[in-house]
Parts: structure tokens; C-alpha cells; sequence
């Protein structure tokens, strides 16, 4: 009779046989597979084959191969191009202004040493219409101090040392050049044709102020502010004495929308030479309260001959002057943030310079 140890010893072997017998049922119910025979190339004819036809079917992938491009100029075409200082070719927004009956866009400075003929003129009108800033454009959307307007590109030109686009402008625009009246913009690309019949103006903003509702009493009270600017220059600010009796004071003042202020006031004050100046400003309200501003437009250091006009259609008006430095000067549109009262440039143009 077995024993209780030969009972624990025995019915392990049990289990163990039985599991053996259910996988061998398992596998006998599997379908059987259908094996398929792949042809595999022996290794010596791998090894006959040449590295070069393996490098033309897998592809050189570590050789680089720049695709040529076409010549966009020619030598002479080149040799134009060299002496002109384009606006880069990301830039956004251009100056326009009026010159001589016509309304020029500026998109850089011509530098040539040779004198401009009439052949390296026509180089020129090419190069710029090549590889200029606007070479792929062919309207530009116009906001100045006549309006808003969309404008197409009729060609290049080149005016006071200056490459320009010469614009086909509206009806209205083309009256006032006609009567050399000061015109003031600035442009921006439009990669799309657009109608230029209808120009789409985005709503006024809720709060923002009507430009004709000026209070009466207001344009004195800003000549008033202005006159005690420039007696506070005239008294206050004093250069060096060997400049003091060379002294120039200007004050100009702009009418327009400038968040919760209506006008602004610009005094300068500076040698022939300009070697000191100085410029204060300010802002006043409707009710004639003026706080102080700040202008700040890297090299140019004074500015007059002020404009007010809406140059982003945000509702506050940018502000248009002619800035000026020591033997330079140029166009400039500047932009007021209200938060900080602090004029800065939006756009510049038409610079020119005394040597």
C-alpha cells in the first residue's frame, strides 16, 4: 500500500503528463500552413555585384547636388545692381510721397559712381524691376493723408539719388498732384490684383474720435501751449557758449487722433551744423490738458513739417515729418503708443545726404 509520501511525489508526474497531452491536441488541430519557397541569391553573386550599380540603385545619398539656377541679370545688369542699396525684401511697409506731379513709393538708395545716362538709367529701371524689394508685385495698398487707396505699379524710376516705384494713383490723388499739393503715405504689398475701382475700409472702432469734431476753442489753446514750448526752449535749453549765438527754435504742431489727446506739439532747437540739438514734445487734450511726449527716430534728431493721417487704420493717427541730422535728413511716418506716450518710427524714405 503506498504511502502518503509516494501520494505528494506521484501527482506532479500526473499534472505534467496531462498538459503534455492537451498541447499535443492543440497542435494537431492547427491547420496546416502552407510554406512557401523564396529564391535567395548566393552570396557570390551578391559579392559579383559592382558598388557602383548599387550606389546608382540605392541613390547617393551623401553627394550634393545643386540644381543651377538661371541668370536673373546680366554682367552690365550686374554691375548696375552692385551700386544700389535695395530695402530688404521682407520689408512690409514703404514711404510714399508726392514729387513732381507724381507719387513715388521709395524702395532704395542708388550709390553709382559713374554719371546716370540715359542707358544706365534704362539698367537701372530694369534692375529694379528684377530684384528689387517689389519685383514680384504688382499693386500696393496706399494710406496717406488723402485717403486710402489701392494702387498699381507702373514702373521704376530713379529721383534725387533715390530707386522709387512710380504708382498709378486715383482720381482724387492724381487732382492734388496736379496742383502740387504735399501728398504723404504709406504702402503696403499686396501679392493678389485687387480692385482698385472700391477699396474695402474696415468699421471705425467704438470710441475712437471723429476727426471733424474738433472743439472750437481748441487750435488756440494749442498755439498757446506751442508759444510757451518754444519760450521754455528759447530760455532753458542753452548749448555750449561758442554755439549759443547760432541757435535755430521751431515749433510745429499736427491736428489729429492720438488716442485720448487731439494735437501734438513739436519744439526744436539746434545749431546750423547740427552739432547740438534738441527736441520736446507734447501732447494736449480736447480740454486743452498737455502732457509731455517723447520722439524717437534713431538718427534723425529733429523733426517738423508735421502731418497727422491714419497709417495702419487702427484708429490712432501716425504722425508725418521731415527729420533731420547732421548732413542727412529723410521722410518719416512715426507711430504713437499711447501706454508710453513715445513716438517711434513706422516707416522712413527719401533720405538724402550733403557730403
Amino acid at each position: 500500500m503506498l504511502d502518503l509520501r509516494s501520494i505528494r511525489l506521484i501527482f506532479p508526474l500526473v499534472l505534467l503528463g496531462a498538459a503534455a497531452c492537451a498541447s499535443d491536441s492543440r497542435v494537431a488541430h492547427l491547420p496546416a500552413r502552407d510554406v512557401e519557397r523564396v529564391a535567395t541569391t548566393p552570396s557570390s553573386a551578391v559579392a559579383s555585384t559592382s558598388f557602383a550599380s548599387f550606389v546608382a540603385q540605392q541613390g547617393d545619398t551623401g553627394a550634393r547636388r545643386a540644381t543651377p539656377k538661371p541668370r536673373v541679370l546680366t554682367e552690365a545688369e550686374q554691375n548696375v545692381a552692385d551700386g544700389i542699396a535695395f530695402a530688404p525684401s521682407r520689408m512690409e511697409r514703404f514711404l510714399v510721397a508726392s514729387r513732381n506731379k507724381r507719387l513715388l513709393l521709395d524702395i532704395g538708395r542708388v550709390d553709382l559712381e559713374s554719371k546716370l545716362d540715359a542707358s544706365r538709367l534704362a539698367l537701372v529701371r530694369r534692375v529694379a524691376e528684377r530684384v528689387g524689394p517689389l519685383a514680384h508685385v504688382t499693386h500696393v495698398r496706399v494710406r496717406g493723408t488723402w485717403g486710402e487707396e489701392v494702387d498699381s505699379i507702373v514702373r521704376y524710376d530713379v529721383w534725387n539719388g533715390r530707386a522709387v516705384a512710380v504708382l498709378a494713383p486715383s482720381p482724387r490723388a492724381d487732382s492734388l498732384l496736379r496742383k502740387n499739393t504735399p501728398l504723404v503715405g504709406v504702402a503696403t504689398r499686396m501679392l493678389v490684383p485687387a480692385d482698385t475701382t472700391s477699396v474695402q475700409t474696415p468699421p471705425p472702432a467704438t470710441g475712437v474720435c471723429v476727426r471733424d469734431s474738433v472743439p472750437a476753442e481748441l487750435p488756440a489753446r494749442v498755439a498757446v501751449v506751442r508759444d510757451s514750448l518754444v519760450r521754455w526752449v528759447t530760455d532753458s535749453l542753452k548749448p555750449p557758449y561758442a554755439l549759443s549765438a547760432k541757435l535755430t527754435v521751431r515749433g510745429d504742431t499736427a491736428s489729429g487722433c492720438f488716442g485720448p489727446w487731439r494735437a501734438v506739439v513739436v519744439v526744436t532747437t539746434r545749431t546750423s551744423a547740427f552739432d547740438w540739438t534738441d527736441e520736446r514734445s507734447l501732447l494736449v487734450a480736447p480740454d486743452g490738458k498737455a502732457v509731455t511726449a517723447r520722439v524717437r527716430d534713431l538718427r534723425l534728431r529733429t523733426h517738423e513739417s508735421l502731418v497727422a493721417f491714419d497709417a495702419d487704420a487702427d484708429g490712432i493717427d501716425e504722425l508725418a515729418a521731415r527729420g533731420f541730422a547732421p548732413r542727412m535728413g529723410a521722410q518719416s511716418v512715426l507711430k504713437l503708443d499711447p501706454a508710453t506716450r513715445r513716438f517711434s518710427r513706422f516707416a522712413s524714405g527719401f533720405a538724402w545726404e550733403s557730403r
